[in-house]
C-alpha cells in the first residue's frame, strides 16, 4: 500500500445567462461535427493498431493532425473560445474512442444533450459578500443564483478539476468538479464489516452493530403504482404523447434522486460511525460476477437488484472512506450469513431471519452473522488467529 489516489467532488450549481446558452448550444453543434468528421474517415485522424494483449484492433488518434483539421473550423465557424475549442477536440476524441473500440455499440454515435466542458485554466470560481460569480475567458463575470455555501467550505482545501455545463429546461446546470490526491491507508485487523441485503445495510462486527433501513420498497411502490399503471392506462400512446412520457420521467427523476440521496448519506454515516468508534478498516462483500447470476432469477428478484444500488453504494462508501483516510478491503462473501460464527459449521438452518446451528445450538439474526463472519474472514487473510 502508500499509493496515492485523486478522489473527486462534485459541486452542482444553477445560472441564468443567455451568453451561456449560446456558448453550450455552439460546444455542442461543434462535438457533433468533430465526431461526424473522424467517424466518416477514422484512418485519415489516427491509425489502426492489433493489441496482443486483447486480441483486438484498436484505433488510436493522432491529435497533432485533429488539432490542425478543426481547431480553426472550431473558433471562426463555431464561434468557440480556444479553451472550449480544445476541450472539444478532446471529448470528441474519447467518444470516438468508445464508438470504434467497443464491438457492442454498432458504431453509432448519438449525442442528444446540450452540454459544454472546459479545464480549471479557463474558469474560476469566486465567492464574495455571501454571493458566487462565475468567471470565463471571454465573457464578463456572471453570477450564480442556485449554490450552496457548505460545499465549497467543504472543498476549500481541494484545487478545482473541469467545469461541465449542461442546458436543462432554459436554465444552465454547472457541475464544478475538485480534486484532491490523498494516500491509501494501510488495512489492519481493526476492522469493521458492511452486509448489504434488500431491507437493511448492516455495519458492525463482535462487539457491535448498526442498521440502516433501505427505501427499495418505497422505490419499487412507486415504480408499480405510477409508472407501470400509467404505462398500462395509455398502454399504445405513452411512448408518442409527450406528456405522458414527461410524467413518466418525473417519477423516474424521483426514484433516482431517492437513491442517489440513500447512498450518499447512508455511505457518509457509515465512514463517520466507523472513524468515531476508532476503527480504521472497512470491508466490503466482492460481488463482483453478481450481475451476471441476475440474469437466472425471475423478474421480480431482478428488479430487486437493479433499484437496490449495491455497487453505487459501495463506490461511495469507499469514496468516502478514502476521503477520511480509512482502508476498504473486499473478501468473498460466499456463504457468510449461512455459516455459524461460533463452531464455523454449514449445518445451518433459518427461521424467517433467524440463523440456527444444529451442530452446537448457536442462535442469531442471519445479517449480525454475516457481518462477523466478514471480519473473520479477513482476519484469517490478515493471518490472525479467529
Amino acid at each position: 500500500m502508500g499509493d496515492e489516489v485523486s478522489l473527486t467532488g462534485v459541486v452542482e450549481m444553477t445560472v441564468r445567462a443567455e451568453p451561456l446558452v449560446q456558448l453550450i448550444r455552439n460546444y455542442t453543434n461543434a462535438l457533433r461535427f468533430v465526431v461526424h468528421e473522424i467517424l466518416r474517415d477514422p484512418s485519415k485522424y489516427g491509425r489502426w493498431r492489433y493489441v496482443k494483449r486483447s486480441k483486438r484492433i484498436k484505433w488510436e488518434h493522432d491529435l497533432r493532425r485533429i488539432h490542425h483539421s478543426f481547431y480553426e473550423v472550431l473558433k471562426y465557424r463555431f464561434s468557440l473560445p480556444p479553451k472550449f475549442a480544445i476541450a472539444c477536440q478532446k471529448e470528441a476524441v474519447a467518444i470516438v474512442k468508445s464508438v470504434l473500440n467497443n464491438e457492442n455499440n454498432g458504431g453509432k454515435c448519438v449525442i442528444k444533450n446540450y452540454r459544454a466542458r472546459v479545464d480549471y485554466q479557463a474558469y474560476k470560481i469566486e465567492v464574495r459578500n455571501g454571493k458566487c460569480y462565475l468567471k470565463l475567458r471571454n465573457f464578463d463575470e456572471i453570477e450564480v443564483t442556485g449554490f450552496s455555501r457548505k460545499w465549497f467550505t467543504k472543498f476549500k482545501d481541494w484545487r478545482l478539476g473541469d467545469l461541465i455545463m449542461k442546458l436543462e429546461n432554459g436554465l444552465v446546470k454547472l457541475f464544478v468538479t475538485f480534486k484532491k490526491t490523498v494516500k491509501v491507508a494501510e488495512p489492519s485487523e481493526n476492522a469493521v464489516a458492511v452486509d448489504l441485503n434488500f431491507e437493511e445495510v448492516v455495519l458492525g462486527n463482535h462487539e457491535f452493530e448498526v442498521r440502516f433501513k433501505t427505501p427499495l420498497r418505497k422505490i419499487i411502490h412507486l415504480k408499480k403504482n405510477h409508472i407501470e399503471k400509467t404505462q398500462k392506462k395509455y398502454n399504445r400512446k405513452w411512448r408518442y404523447v409527450k406528456g405522458i412520457r414527461n410524467a413518466i420521467s418525473r417519477w423516474w427523476s424521483r426514484i433516482n434522486g431517492i437513491t442517489n440521496d440513500f447512498v450518499k448519506q447512508v455511505s457518509r454515516r457509515i465512514v463517520v460511525f466507523v472513524k468515531e468508534r476508532g476503527y480504521d478498516t472497512i470491508v466490503l462483500e466482492d460481488l463482483n460476477g453478481l450481475k451476471d447470476e441476475q440474469a437466472k432469477l425471475r423478474k421480480s428478484w431482478r428488479e430487486r437488484f437493479t433499484f437496490f444500488a449495491y455497487r453505487k453504494l459501495q463506490n461511495w462508501i469507499e469514496w468516502q472512506a478514502k476521503k477520511e483516510g480509512l482502508a476498504v478491503v473486499y473478501v468473498n462473501p460466499a456463504n457468510t450469513s449461512k455459516t455459524c460464527p461460533k463452531c464455523k459449521s454449514l449445518n445451518t438452518e433459518f427461521r424467517e431471519r433467524i440463523l440456527i446451528c444444529k451442530d452446537c445450538g448457536f442462535t442469531m439474526n442471519r445479517d449480525s452473522v454475516a457481518v462477523i463472519n466478514l471480519v473473520d474472514r479477513w482476519l484469517s487473510i490478515m493471518g490472525c488467529a479467529v
